[in-house]
């Protein structure tokens, strides 16, 4: 509520920018809501902004970073709705300058958890805020639901939801920094949810990033991140069924004959492991360690 004007509601947006790799500084903003609305609609993620005549404050750092990205700056910057004014930079050498900054994480690029150490960790991290590096495997439809007053809601806020939907699956890399992870015990897995904290680097110029991507294409080529047959994932297979003994030649010929048929092949095999891609999904296999 306004307490200057009572009977009348303030609206606030907050977002972040940056000038250079180390410099960041969060904005806030408070109006009617036509203002505001106005206001976050007048740019993306991504865009260069010119903000003319803004406050600078002293910022309360355990109140703010609590709903706002941590950043390098002992201030933030007010945007006032009669005295400032934020508007599109029309300069192609400063943008060109700029948007080379969206590639750089604002964390330190080796601070980061890998998805098997989330995994490895499991509930001990529920709650907490970290930093993920990981490659895109799939992007999902957008979905809402219906809160408990019958009100439209969503997962996540705009801005993400459209960014999501320019990466790529297979080809895009993410560093995302201040992800919050809790334990789901529906899934019975540990889940991740961007925030009002979380910004996230879409295919970061890092070394880390860059041998992941490469790791992630490479991958890809052989097969390993290949999607299951949906009419094979819900076969059921008698495993006492299977007898026939192949032997690694064997198998290869047979799959070289069966190039392009749907028939599956199902049989025994003795042999060592020699490569064996601990990041393919191994929901795919189903092994028994010999007793011999």
């Amino acid at each position: 509520p306004d307490r200057k004007n009572i009977g009348t509601e303030r609206y606030t947006f907050t977002f972040t920018i940056r000038d250079s790799p180390s410099c960041f500084i969060n904005v806030v903003s408070w109006g009617r809501e036509e203002y505001i609305r106005g206001l976050s609609n007048s740019f993306r993620i991504g865009d260069c902004v010119v903000i003319e005549n803004p406050l600078v404050q002293p910022k309360d750092s355990e109140k703010e970073e609590r709903f706002s990205p941590s950043t390098s700056s002992s201030y933030r910057l007010l945007v006032s709705e009669n005295f400032s004014t934020v508007r599109s930079c029309c300069n192609p050498e400063i943008e060109t300058k700029l948007l080379s900054l969206l590639h750089l994480p604002i964390k330190d690029p080796q601070d980061y958890y890998s998805l098997g150490d989330i995994v490895h960790n499991g509930q001990s991290l529920n709650g907490n805020f970290i930093n993920i590096l990981a490659a895109v495997r799939s992007v999902g439809e957008l979905k809402y639901f219906t809160t408990a007053d019958r009100r439209k809601g969503q997962s996540w806020d705009n801005e993400s939801m459209q960014l999501a939907q320019t990466w790529i699956p297979r080809e895009t890399v993410l560093f995302i920094a201040d992800v919050r992870v809790n334990y789901d015990g529906f899934r019975n897995c540990m889940t991740s949810t961007v925030n009002s904290k979380t910004i996230i680097t879409t295919n970061p110029d890092t070394k880390e990033a860059n041998l992941l991507f490469s790791f992630a294409k490479e991958y890809t080529e052989i097969g390993g991140l290949d999607d299951d047959d949906p009419e094979q994932a819900n076969e059921v297979i008698n495993l006492h069924s299977i007898v026939d003994v192949f032997t690694v030649q064997q198998i290869k010929n047979k799959a070289k004959d069966n190039v392009g048929k749907s028939d599956l092949i199902y049989g025994i095999v003795y042999a060592y492991i020699t490569l064996l891609h601990i990041d393919s999904d191994v929901s795919k296999l189903i092994r028994s360690r010999c007793a011999r």
